[in-house]
């Protein structure tokens, strides 16, 4: 498929939003123009954390002649094509959105445009630490995994670490309750995960009507394709700041709203004897969620959003004893 049909399809499909999720299947590029690698970077006025993240990924890959780097401009004010111009080397391609699609939407033409057989989809505004492209490609080494996720630091926008995410397993291997994990909760951060492309032409996009679950949706409907392996090494950095795009549902507690809704989809891929023990531990995790959302909130001064993380807190107590419905419709129609 040419950049042009590409273009014109995301664009339509950006102007839909508002419809019922469509996952489109992704095109398969040609098996001899096929890279090893697609690094692809979406931005959206994120170009100060961009040149922070863009010399170490091309570090890492500057020897390879089988990888590709694209950052992805959705209609950003800052001029990350300057970033891309001084810092590229040449290495890296930069593509505009024919429009301002949303972060889902550029997503999923990220997906469209990358052709490398393993997937890095790098927020503009995260990053990789050194030896990330070597580990998570000997993770990948047998061909019937699907993903490899590492440990993530999380850093706010002065660098200052807030968190590290949890061994899963000791030692690098195959993550054998994936599934179950991660219909539970959101397990992954983005900045932390490589997906072979056949998985994701196998599973289609991401959804567009979870904005804030997406992620979450789609890496369960990858563990619900084959196996993920777990990487037990801190290999990615994810930024938390006031300017990203999760922020105005956070203060708004919409993040835990589409949270409520993402289980009715997610809990679908388990086995159905399992669906409804699965939506009411994926409730009491949401609680959980909500209420140290709320304590940062709090810690951070922001009142008014914190009592919104508290009220989701309370609904999802209440929503617990039954569960939620499995929506196998939505399921249906994401295949």
């Amino acid at each position: 498929m040419s950049s042009t049909a590409i273009d014109s399809a995301i664009a339509r499909r950006g102007s839909h939003q508002g419809r019922r999720s469509v996952t489109a299947r992704l095109p398969r590029p040609p098996v001899a123009d096929q890279p090893r690698w697609s690094v692809v970077i979406p931005v959206h006025n994120c170009a100060d954390y961009l040149s922070r993240a863009l010399p170490e990924v091309i570090s890492q890959l500057a020897t390879r002649d089988d990888a590709e780097i694209i950052v992805v401009d959705d209609a950003s004010s800052d001029n990350p094509a300057q970033v891309v111009d001084r810092l590229g080397r040449g290495r890296v391609q930069y593509r505009a959105n024919p429009a301002h699609l949303g972060a889902v939407s550029t997503f999923n033409r990220c997906l469209a445009l990358a052709t490398g057989e393993l997937v890095h989809l790098l927020h503009g505004d995260d990053a990789v630490l050194p030896g990330f492209y070597t580990a998570m490609e000997q993770a990948l080494a047998e061909p019937t995994m699907v993903a490899a996720v590492c440990r993530v630091r999380d850093l706010d926008a002065h660098d200052t670490p807030l968190y590290m995410t949890r061994s899963y397993r000791k030692g690098t291997g195959v993550w054998t309750n994936a599934l179950d994990a991660f219909a539970v909760s959101n397990r992954v951060r983005a900045p932390g995960i490589v997906v072979r492309r056949a998985a994701y032409e196998r599973v289609g996009g991401y959804r567009t009507d979870l904005p804030h679950a997406a992620d979450w949706d789609m890496w369960t409907r990858l563990a619900a394709q084959g196996p993920i392996v777990f990487v037990d090494e801190v290999l990615a950095v994810y930024r938390r700041h006031d300017t990203s795009d999760s922020w105005p549902r956070i203060r708004t507690g919409a993040n835990v709203r589409e949270r409520v809704s993402a289980i009715s989809v997610v809990s679908a891929y388990v086995a159905p004897n399992r669906r409804a023990p699965t939506t009411r531990k994926a409730l009491a995790y949401s609680v959980v969620f909500a209420a140290r959302t709320a304590l940062s909130l709090v810690k951070a001064g922001e009142w008014s959003a914190a009592g919104r993380q508290a009220h989701e807190a309370v609904r999802c107590v209440w929503l617990m004893p039954g569960g939620v419905p499995v929506d196998e419709h939505s399921i249906s129609a994401a295949r």
